[in-house]
């Protein structure tokens, strides 16, 4: 495991959707518990090998979800700290008269501070988040992609290496945080591609080669990673290279009704391609397999800002 991959695999976690209509949305709860768990090792309250179940892991979780959290979801760390082992790094720990077993269920209370139940993160995880700046990245990439809303709510309270238990300050590593981290953008493509079933949203086009993980497809955000370090999926959308190009160059938006726009400078009787461009004019856009991920009006509205007039 290296770290790009890893960044992917924090950007593909199996979080679950919740909620009905406009409410509807990702529980919050695998990230939220991966960022109380970065400030336990940074901390020492914990190991690679040992994540303990314990009332100050509890603590860290509630404090940073309840930043995060919509009104029906509840505040229930036993959850992602048992389940987070389908992601495939996370393997939950039950101590038992015989020896060390596969925690069978979810942690309860009575079980809290008996260091009976802990976890350890496993496939080259444990050396990864021993690193401090490794560390660094995977809590961005985790804001990036779940909380951009929330990014200095959160990040005011990352835990410091050596600090006294309870201080809280800002994140280490600004250069990690400030760059570009590898791995993130051919996650965020791979997410956003699949929510759209490989399907431009423009024109419909698809072409997935599954046994050679090909599309013509790419990602493209509303508002640029590096105006706003969102990768949220809801700042995405799904486009062919044709009209992604056109995109970025103001040449088609999709306003806020999800409605494309063309912009009066596409000529269609200069050329059959402006006139596919045109024809594209008072087309919804296809929506994601998911309603959680559908573009947020910000995006949109965003976009159709910088439309050629």
């Amino acid at each position: 495991m290296d770290f790009a991959s890893a960044v992917e695999a924090l950007y593909r976690l199996n979080t679950g959707v919740v909620g009905t209509e406009t409410g509807r949305h990702e529980r919050p709860h695998k990230p939220v518990l991966l960022l109380a768990v970065f400030d336990a090792l940074a901390s020492g309250k914990a190991q690679p090998h040992r994540v303990e179940w314990s009332e100050w892991l509890r603590e860290r979780f509630r404090i940073y979800f309840e930043q995060v959290r919509s009104h029906d979801d509840g505040c229930t760390p036993e959850f992602p700290f048992y389940h987070l082992k389908g992601d495939g790094f996370w393997l939950p720990v039950s101590v038992e008269p015989r020896g060390e077993t596969t925690l069978a269920a979810p942690p309860k209370a009575r079980d809290l501070d008996t260091g009976l139940i802990f976890a350890r993160f496993i496939d080259g995880w444990d050396v990864l988040v021993s690193n401090q700046l490794f560390r660094a990245g995977f809590r961005d990439a985790l804001v990036s992609r779940y909380f951009p809303h929330a990014r200095s709510k959160l990040t005011a309270q990352f835990m410091e290496p050596g600090m006294d238990l309870g201080d809280v300050g800002p994140s280490v590593a600004e250069d990690v945080v400030e760059a570009e981290l590898p791995g993130r953008t051919a996650a965020f493509r791979r997410r956003v591609v699949e929510l759209y079933d490989y399907q431009c949203v423009a024109c419909g086009l698809r072409i997935w080669l599954p046994e050679h993980d090909l599309t013509f497809v790419d990602a493209a955000h509303l508002v640029p990673f590096s105006e706003t370090r969102n990768d949220h999926p809801t700042n995405g959308l799904a486009l062919c290279k044709n009209h992604h190009w056109a995109l970025d160059q103001g040449l088609i938006a999709p306003d806020s009704t999800r409605v494309w726009r063309v912009s009066r400078h596409v000529e269609p009787r200069r050329s059959r391609g402006e006139d596919e461009l045109a024809r594209l004019a008072g087309q919804p856009l296809l929506a994601p397999v998911e309603s959680a991920f559908a573009p947020n009006r910000q995006g949109l509205e965003w976009r159709f800002e910088r439309l050629l007039a």
